[in-house]
């Protein structure tokens, strides 16, 4: 959950500190999250978000990206993509999807090639008297 403490500065005027105590930040960050979540492996960029959020206000949109970046929910790897302001905007994925590696028909041959090798090391190992039995 976010703190409202971290919502507003401490100079700020107490109208900023009470609307930071009225925010409903975690739910607002799920909202975000759940829209940049949705482009799975492509990611997206914060114009598709706002596309996605009409009912939602630029700044309530973007003032989540942080908190989800903080959270290690939202990955942003330095990659961008020109926006409809014609500006640069960093590509955003959820963990899940840009952590997602797909698995093929070579991955799983060199793990077996490995497996045994180490199975084969280990069996000399002990052979030496290395290694004990477990």
């Amino acid at each position: 959950m976010t703190n409202p403490i971290t919502l507003r500065r401490n100079n700020d005027p107490y109208t900023s500190h009470e609307s930071a105590n009225k925010v409903e930040a975690t739910q607002m960050e799920k909202i975000v999250w759940e829209v940049i979540d949705s482009f799975g492996e492509t990611g997206c960029i914060s114009d598709q978000v706002q596309y996605a959020l009409p009912q939602h206000r630029y700044s309530t949109i973007t003032a989540r990206y942080k908190a989800l970046k903080d959270k290690g929910l939202v990955i942003v790897d330095g990659s961008a993509v020109k926006g409809e302001s014609g500006r640069k905007q960093q590509k955003m994925w959820s963990s899940r999807h840009y952590l997602h590696k797909s698995v093929t028909d070579e991955d799983i041959a060199q793990h077996q090639h490995e497996s045994q090798a180490l199975d084969r090391h280990l069996n000399e190992m002990k052979s030496l008297g290395f290694v004990k039995e477990i």
